[in-house]
């Protein structure tokens, strides 16, 4: 097992589902079933993939002080990956939305 230091972008990431693309114009459209959330992010993905494997791994990042930044070092925490690291010192937690 070897301990290694991951530093890079921990996000939010929202998936929905369209219909078809280029998207049509539609003021409003009920997805039901076709939203998630989910934490994201390359420092995040490296660090899963590594502590999954059987690694000791350190992450360094930076949030907000928000509800997506609780949500990340909640997830964290469940992984056995240290969040003290992670540094709450954004305007906000960086977010995404994927089609």
């Amino acid at each position: 097992m070897s301990k290694i230091l991951v530093s890079g972008l921990v996000n939010v990431e929202t998936n929905t589902k369209i219909q078809n693309f280029p998207i049509n114009y539609c003021p409003i459209n009920y997805s039901f079933f076709g939203v998630e959330s989910n934490v994201s992010g390359v420092a995040y993905n490296i660090s899963k993939a590594l502590t999954t494997l059987g690694d000791d791994v350190s992450i360094c990042s930076m949030t907000g002080k928000d509800f997506n930044a609780e949500y990340i070092i909640k997830e964290l925490k469940e992984l056995g990956i240290s969040g003290k690291n992670v540094l709450p010192s954004l305007k906000a937690t960086p977010a995404s939305v994927i089609l």
